[in-house]
């Protein structure tokens, strides 16, 4: 074996790893997260400054990466078609049994081992190193593509220009959001499967990310169910109300509920009383926070947050009529989930039976009973309503009673109990757990026109 022939085979070698590097930049330096790059940078890496440098120009990085795999492929070919294949070639003419076919012999046996090589050493294992550590390997190649960059400076042009030429002829748009909703939540996701973010870490970041699309009226206590005090009531059967609620916090109001005149604090109120002073519900009034059904959950933490006194609301509709109340309490669970009141404890928002099924409050946002039940309603059943009450009014199309039934894709949903007008209680079961047909005692023709009825308005009042 000859001594060119090791230097060539050598030679090649060098161009595959050579092409390894190339892939290994590629890869580290576009699946570099440039928060963790831009805190290197800080701290005084030179080479997470000049990765970030790359990724500014990245029709500049990505021909860089383009011409030195080319050069590298044509160098490969040109080593092991002419030079490689042509040694290989003598060597197997001295073996009689394959001596006719030598040249084609040789020629395959070099591209068969150059692809294989080429394959591991410089594709398949520099990118996993890259992907395993893509920062640190960032920071470490940045510097030479750089110099390699400065090099090929005239072809880079070229190339970057005609990329945004074809780019702008084929209207591919390069300003979406680099880092959407739906990446978070799987990084989040991702984060709990390898055990760095616990799944109750997951579902609160989840809901805050919720809290600007979902209404106040999502969250509020529909007026209603609003304990609220008359100003002109008798003081003696104001404090026997006070005293047998375990609300802490009162609208005052001049003969119902839409002439809200301020909010008293309950305690502070008795203790006046107890200690015989004479008190009236004026002198304890404060003014509370007005806010339009339309604002959304973090418009109303911003408003309590400029009034730091008064952590209490009131739901205006569009006809100055007061919808309900809303409080801080309220945006807290829609962040970490139902926290039972003493009024609530024998009685939670949802209750797994041992078939399976969920026993639900009707006035359950639709997201909360996703999070709780792991169940969710088919893509299209989406409409407008936000509580689980909203859903069965808009499908079934009528006034709803007890045993009235909803099939929406797998997800079953029963009305079990009424309180007044107002479902209270519904039983959600999927197909592995009911019949294929309706329940008995329903009219089948009320439950298909719950399918294809069109959408309406539905309320919303989630337990405050």
């Amino acid at each position: 074996m000859s001594t060119s022939f090791v230097g060539e085979g050598f030679a090649i070698l060098l161009l595959i790893l050579l092409n390894g590097f190339f892939a290994l930049a590629e890869m580290s330096l576009v699946t570099s997260r440039k928060p963790r790059l831009e805190a290197e940078a800080a701290r005084g890496n030179r080479g997470a400054a000049v990765a970030l440098r790359l990724l500014e120009t990245p029709d500049s990085l990505f021909s860089t990466v383009q011409i030195g795999i080319t050069l590298i492929g044509i160098l490969t070919g040109a080593f092991g078609g002419a030079s490689v294949a042509a040694h290989l070639t003598h060597v197997l003419a001295d073996m009689p049994a394959v001596a006719p076919y030598a040249a084609s012999l040789a020629f395959g046996v070099v591209i068969i081992v150059t692809t294989y090589l080429t394959l591991i050493f410089g594709e398949l294992v520099p990118k996993k190193m890259a992907f395993a550590s893509p920062e640190r390997f960032a920071c470490a190649v940045a510097p030479v593509m750089l110099v390699f960059m400065r090099l090929s400076m005239p072809a880079v042009w070229l190339l970057s220009l005609s990329s945004r030429a074809a780019s702008t002829i084929l209207r591919i748009r390069e300003d979406g959001p680099s880092v959407t909703d739906e990446d978070i939540r799987g990084m989040l996701a991702e984060g709990v499967r390898s055990g760095v973010v616990l799944d109750a870490e997951r579902t609160m970041s989840e809901r805050v990310m919720r809290l600007g699309d979902r209404s106040v009226t999502s969250i509020m206590t529909h007026r209603t169910r609003v304990a609220w005090l008359d100003s002109e009531a008798p003081q003696e059967d104001i404090i026997e109300r006070l005293a047998a609620s375990t609300y802490s916090r009162f609208p005052v109001c001049d003969g119902d509920l839409d002439n809200v005149l301020g909010v008293i604090k309950a305690r502070e109120y008795l203790a006046a009383c107890a200690e015989g002073a004479d008190v009236t519900l004026k002198n304890f009034m404060r003014q509370p926070v007005f806010i339009p059904e339309t604002a959304r959950a973090l418009d109303l933490l911003e408003a309590f947050r400029t009034t730091p006194h008064v952590h209490f609301a009131m739901v205006v509709g569009e006809y100055g009529e007061v919808q309900g109340i809303v409080t801080l309490n309220d945006v807290l669970e829609a962040i970490v989930g139902d926290i039972p009141s003493p009024d609530e404890a024998d009685e939670p928002e949802a209750v797994r039976r041992a078939d399976g099924s969920w026993l639900l409050d009707g006035m359950m946002h639709i997201d909360d009973m996703a999070d709780v039940t792991g169940l969710r309603l088919p893509d299209e059943k989406h409409g407008d309503f936000e509580t689980l009450a909203g859903l069965l009014l808009q499908h079934l199309g009528k006034l709803p009673a007890i045993g009235d039934t909803l099939r929406l894709g797998p997800l079953h949903f029963e009305i079990v109990d009424m309180d007044g007008r107002r479902i209270d209680r519904v039983l959600l079961s999927t197909a592995a757990t009911v019949k294929d047909e309706y329940a008995p005692g329903t009219d089948t023709a009320a439950q298909k026109s719950a399918t294809d009825a069109a959408p309406s308005k539905g309320g919303s009042n989630p337990a405050a």
